[in-house]
């Protein structure tokens, strides 16, 4: 398999469409840096599958679009896509389904929103599907098969589990990695299945354990609430008639304490009246009060507001002398700092008028030093100038010359290059057998070129007789696997079906078996030996009075009537009437007399059940009249007696008169009751009235005591309605306490018979479909393997054939390749022979003109020399005077800024003298206003004086009257509020009283209340407890006769209910519907032991799987890593001459000793006469030529399709660069080889050169030179 074409469209540089074709042998793209050669890498990188965009030099996967220029909009997809041929070679090829043809296109696009698609053949596909294709051929986005630029040095330096990725590439480990990795999946996928349902199994197993403890639980839950029902019901009534009691008590003691209420109301409403006329006059006189304390209170104000004037005025007087005495002492201030003032404006005049004429005289020298200095300027520009230029001569001479010997340096290395070409060329022209001097062909290269014409022609007639053999292969394989497919799918249905029927069959299985349980129980050991504990317990039973206990032991082992009951058709009709009348006997055991050994067991049978339930037991149908004679007359002494718990009754009795039915509407109990046959059966008859007649109750009890009389002495008539009637009377249902749990137990019966019988059709419907289907999946199971067992055989053969196919063609490409190799590197030494003579002699122009070059430059270097002495001693002369008036300018002009700045100091400080005078005299002319004003003021002042002390002596006056009336009204007030608060005193004690009184009125009202509110909550608790007795009956019973429980008895059952209730605290919550749950649960577990059995058995195969593959693994690893040794070995000693490297396995101590072949690898080399313990010391080209080592070696274990280089050569000499040309040539006929380039040496070896270009800013072009074409064209112009 190799590399056909590379089609770029929109990516990175690669903005228009472009198309790499390549052929078999070695190809080079060249060109300048930046123009995008190693886009193309970055290209077949990314459409193997590589998703990092780091790797690929960018930030973010959509930076690969074509970003656009400033002539070029930007594109919004790039695309990017190889084509490969003969994808079905035997040992570069592709082993995957998608690989159908001999040729394989992978394409890959992105969108600018970085969604990528990928197609195999034009078909959308996943990433995966694409590094599926390519697993075990060396091709990856990360392989040793792709080099990017600087990686070559990174590979002596990866990570051991790094290194082991490339010898598991190379030995074609990652297939079955791939698939070890996809079972390991499916296992933990299968083993959290298996353990889910051992978690489902589990948590039903502790439902059902949990669910069987709740069903025991609800049914002793159901029996504690019925007698805990029956206590409470009792102690309602109870507490029903203390609350009524208690009722009636407050209520008495409610009217007394009203009345009292009412009395004590009265008294404190008289009280009342009193202190309110008390309190009038007493806020009368306190009104009086508060207006003399008000006059009081204003003429305090004024007295006060007078004595505060005269102060205030006092106090003007002394504020006004201080403020006349300071104003004096301001004037004497400011009329001395006038004196000041005056002064130093006089000695500021002065200073300035000293300071003038020097500026003056200053300024005058400053024009004479600007006049000298100016033509000292003019000169020292003009030698500086020829300075400059003399110097700039200098240094162009002096570059020239250094660039002369570079030049020459570089020609001294082109030499020694094209020496070594020369010795490379002499090589190769000897190999491929050209003459080492002339270039000629010699006769012994004629002799490697073998015709292989005859060998064509032989592999041609194979591969036609193969390709028919294959065709006919591939027409029976595509008849027989849709036939297999069908039969696979037939078969998937029949399964599918067959194992609904069985969860179906078991579902239904489950129903019936549990109805035939219940329809027909099992007699259990005990049962089957009644008769034997009979015969015992009659011989021991010595005394009929006191039978014992295993009498009583065998009795209750005797069989039921509910389990031996069936109806006849007619009996089905009525099953509802005869569950109400046969409930009294459905519990009562039968004795089956016709199987006694003789009559005469059934009469002792007889004497044991007198003893045990006294005279009324006699049970034997020819007294069974007076049984239910006497039980009626019981009845009506006791109306709450029950029927005895062991009620006995004798099957096989039969009548010697059978009385038939009477018309329609008397029918015997022996023509509804199959079985056992009773001969209580034949002595009761059903009334059932004609539907036509509408008769009432009444009149139907009429018609059957007139049917009655028909009847003989023994029989008994049975309504619907609930009546019994026989000669001795008529008695009701309801008298004969009925309440049965039997009381529908034949129709729930008849519907279970009737659900048994049809589950008994669906089930052997169900068996003969799941027999039919297992016959069927049985026959399709063997038809599927005759067709699997065919298929398999057409597979192998069209495989082997495909095989051989490959092998020929493989052969054919293989000679063509090498007569196409031979006569192209002829004419490409032939080229390079040419090449070389030309070189030479431009070598040999270039090196005599460089040195005419440097003479000249010398000489020109010796003549500037001594002109740039003379000029630049000049220069610095003119340089020194130009100094010396420099720095006299500058003192002068430093002297001059100083006297400026004392001549404006004086001037400011003349200025602030005369703006300080000014202020000084405005400031004396108002000092002198304010005195005249503040003598004026104190005339005013001292005027006010004796007025205000008049008005003060009045004031004083009328506060005395005021103080005398005010405490005259105190003494009236005090007098009133002692009698207050004497009647305040006493309405205050009725009024508590009241209080008292009207309290003890509310709790009685409240306890009259609370005693309503437990009446009320008695009446609802015995109405919760029995709905038809009714609050109102049992109050007017206690009411009128007084009867209540004693306190023993309160406590008896008050225990006894506390007693039922702590155990049903303790039971806690019951699940009352736990028996349908459980079945519900054991319905689930069935089929649940079957899925983990499949899934056991699915894990184990899974195992096998892998271990199968670790062990394949194991031995291609480590057979590869030993050729990979051993060939890196033979490299590395060729490229050093010498040395030694190895790649060895790393220990892990988390592996275990058998595991230790998964561990990471290390790489060790020491060149030759080195002895260095680390990679890191070894140079940069050495490390380059170890990388190249290991990677041809793996080449050579496992040839990837092709191998592509990006400038790895960059760090390596020209010997080195020869030998790392001559390992591409070794394997150059088994590898196609692309690599990028800027060494010429690297690219003589190519068979073709791809150009990349960039004519346009940012947009890369493709430039394609076949050398064998170019050669052929120069042939006629050499």
């Amino acid at each position: 398999m190799r590399l056909k074409s590379l089609k770029l469209a929109g990516f990175k540089s690669f903005a228009n469409p472009t198309t790499f074709t390549f052929r078999h042998g070695i190809t080079a793209i060249v060109g300048p840096n930046g123009c995008g050669k190693s886009n193309v890498i970055d290209a077949i990188r990314w459409v193997l599958g590589e998703s990092s965009a780091k790797q690929l030099r960018g930030g973010a996967m959509s930076d690969v679009i074509f970003a656009g220029t400033q002539n070029k909009a930007a594109k919004s997809v790039a695309s990017v896509e190889l084509t490969f041929e003969h994808t079905q070679d035997e040992q570069t090829g592709i082993r995957h389904e998608l690989n159908l043809y001999h040729e394989l296109s992978v394409r890959r696009q992105i969108n600018v929103e970085g969604k990528s698609d990928y197609f195999i053949n034009g078909t959308r596909c996943r990433r995966r599907d694409v590094v599926d294709v390519f697993l075990g051929t060396g091709l990856g986005p990360r392989s040793y098969s792709v080099i990017q630029q600087g990686m070559i040095g990174r590979i002596v330096d990866s990570s051991p589990q790094q290194l082991r990725e490339f010898i598991e590439e190379a030995a074609g480990v990652s297939r079955y990695q791939a698939r070890r990795e996809e079972t390991q999946k499916k296992l933990l996928k299968t083993q959290e299945n298996l353990e889910r349902l051992h978690d489902i199994e589990a948590e039903l197993s502790r439902q059902k354990k949990k669910l069987v403890k709740q069903a025991e639980s609800a049914n002793q839950y159901q029996q504690i609430q019925e007698q805990l029902a029956t206590v409470k019901e009792q102690l309602a009534i109870h507490q029903l008639c203390q609350a009524k009691s208690l009722q009636m008590q407050h209520k008495s003691s409610e009217e007394s304490l009203t009345k009292s209420v009412t009395t004590l109301q009265q008294q404190y409403s008289q009280l009342k009246a009193k202190f309110s006329k008390l309190s009038d006059r007493l806020a009368q006189e306190q009104w009086l009060k508060d207006e003399a304390r008000d006059k009081l209170h204003v003429q305090d104000m004024q007295r006060q507001q007078a004595e505060h004037q005269l102060h205030t005025l006092q106090a003007n007087i002394n504020q006004l002398d201080g403020r006349y005495q300071a104003n004096i002492e301001r004037q004497k201030r400011a009329e001395n700092s006038l004196a000041e003032a005056e002064k130093e404006q006089q000695q500021q005049a002065e200073i300035i008028g000293s300071i003038t004429p020097k500026i003056t005289k200053l300024e005058q020298r400053q024009q004479q030093s600007q006049q000298a200095y100016a033509p000292l300027q003019t000169r020292w520009n003009e030698v500086n100038a020829e300075v400059l230029d003399l110097e700039k001569q200098q240094r162009r001479y002096e570059q020239q010359l250094a660039l002369d010997k570079q030049a020459d340096s570089r020609v001294q290395k082109d030499l020694s290059k094209w020496q070594a070409q020369q010795d490379s060329w002499q090589q190769e022209a000897t190999k491929w057998g050209l003459s080492p001097e002339t270039g000629a062909s010699d006769k012994d290269g004629e002799e490697l070129q073998d015709n292989p014409v005859q060998a064509l022609a032989e592999l041609k007639n194979k591969l036609s007789g193969l390709m028919k053999q294959q065709e006919t292969v591939t027409e029976s394989l595509e008849t027989e696997q849709p036939a297999l497919n069908e039969l696979s799918q037939k078969l998937t249905t029949q399964q599918t079906q067959l194992a609904q029927l069985e969860k179906q069959h078991a579902s239904l299985m489950a129903e019936y078996e549990t109805l035939h349980s219940i329809v027909h129980p099992k007699k259990s050991s005990t049962e089957d030996k009644s008769k034997q504990d009979t015969a015992s317990t009659t011989d021991s039973s010595s005394n009929k009075a006191e039978p014992s206990n295993s009498s009583v032991a065998a009795l209750s082992k005797l069989p039921a009537l509910h389990q031996q009951i069936r109806l006849t058709q007619a009996g089905e009709k009525h099953a509802s009437v005869l569950d109400r009348w046969l409930a009294f006997w459905l519990d009562s055991r039968v004795i089956d007399i016709t199987s006694a050994e003789d009559k005469a067991q059934a009469g002792e049978w007889y004497q044991l059940l007198s003893g045990l339930t006294g005279p009324d037991a006699d049970l034997p149908a020819n007294k069974a009249a007076d049984k239910t004679k006497n039980k009626a007359n019981h009845n009506k002494a006791k109306p709450s007696a029950d029927q005895p718990e062991n009620s006995v009754l004798f099957a096989g009795a039969v009548a010697a008169n059978q009385v038939k039915s009477i018309g329609d509407e008397l029918i015997p109990l022996a023509e509804l009751i199959v079985a056992p046959k009773l001969s209580l059966w034949q002595q009761c008859y059903l009334y059932v009235p004609e539907a036509d007649q509408g008769t009432s109750d009444q009149e139907a009890l009429q018609r059957a005591a007139t049917l009655m009389v028909q009847l003989p002495q023994s029989a008994l008539i049975l309504t619907a309605s609930g009546w019994i009637m026989g000669h001795f009377g008529a008695l009701h249902l309801s008298k004969l306490s009925n309440e049965s749990q039997n009381s529908q137990f034949l129709s729930v019966r008849l519907q279970q018979q009737q659900r048994l019988a049809a589950l008994e059709d669906k089930l052997n419907d169900i068996e003969e479909q799941m027999e039919a289907l297992s016959k069927a999946v049985k026959a399709s199971q063997l038809k599927k393997e005759q067709s699997s067992v065919f298929v398999e055989e057409l597979t192998a053969q069209l495989s082997a054939l495909t095989h051989s196919l490959h092998t020929l063609k493989q052969q054919q490409v293989e000679l063509q390749a090498k007569q196409d190799r031979q006569q192209s590197e002829q004419q490409r030494l032939i080229k390079q022979r040419e090449q070389l003579d030309t070189d030479y002699q431009q070598l040999q122009q270039q090196q005599s003109q460089l040195a005419t070059s440097m003479e000249q430059a010398t000489k020109h270097l010796q003549d500037i020399e001594p002109k740039l002495i003379v000029v630049k001693d000049e220069l610095q002369q003119i340089e020194q005077k130009r100094q010396s008036i420099s720095q006299q300018e500058r003192e002068e002009a430093n002297t001059l800024r100083q006297l400026q700045l004392e001549l404006n100091k004086a001037e400011l400080a003349d200025k602030h003298s005369q703006q300080q005078l000014q202020q000084l005299v405005i400031e004396l002319k108002q000092l002198k206003h304010s005195q005249q004003r503040l003598e004026q003021e104190q005339q005013q002042t001292e005027s006010q004086l004796p007025k205000l002390e008049t008005s003060l002596k009045q004031a004083n006056d009328s506060h005395h009257q005021l103080q005398t009336a005010l405490e005259e009204r105190n003494a009236i007030i005090n007098t009133l509020q002692a009698e207050a608060d004497t009647l305040k005193k006493q309405q205050d004690d009725t009024e508590q009283q009241l209080q008292q009184q009207q309290q003890s009125l509310a709790e009685t009202v409240t306890q009259v209340a609370i005693a309503n509110e437990r009446i009320n909550e008695a009446g609802e608790r015995l109405k919760q407890v029995n709905n038809e007795l009714s609050a109102e009956r049992v109050l007017t019973d206690y009411l009128t006769h007084g009867r209540s429980l004693s306190q023993a008895k309160v406590s008896k059952l008050q225990s006894d209910e506390t007693e039922l209730s702590r155990k049903l605290d303790n039971m806690g919550p019951v699940n009352l519907a736990a028996a349908a749950e459980l079945a519900a649960v054991d319905e689930r577990l069935l089929p649940l032991e079957k899925q983990i059995n499949d899934i056991t058995a699915s894990m184990a195969t899974l195992t096998d799987a892998i271990a199968s593959i670790d062990a394949k693994t194991k031995t291609l690893f480590l057979q590869t890593l030993d050729a990979v040794n051993e060939s890196l070995t033979h490299l590395f000693t060729k490229v050093f001459g010498g040395g030694q490297a190895s790649l060895t396995l790393i220990k892990e101590e988390d592996l275990a000793q058998n595991e230790q072949w998964r561990a990471g690898l290390e790489l060790m080399a020491q060149p030759k006469g080195k002895k260095n313990s680390r990679l890191a010391v070894l140079s940069g080209g050495e490390k380059t030529l170890t990388a190249l080592s290991l990677i041809f070696a793996i080449f050579k274990q496992h040839p990837a399709p092709f191998c592509v280089l990006d400038e790895v050569d960059a760090p390596l000499d020209d010997a080195n660069v020869t030998r790392f040309t001559n390992l591409i040539s070794d394997l150059a006929d088994e590898v196609q080889f692309i690599f990028i380039s800027h060494n010429k040496l690297a690219m003589q070896i190519a068979d073709e050169l791809k150009g990349v270009t960039m004519p346009q800013p940012g947009i890369s072009s493709l430039v394609s030179v076949s050398l064998e074409e170019a050669e052929h064209y120069l042939e006629p112009s050499a």
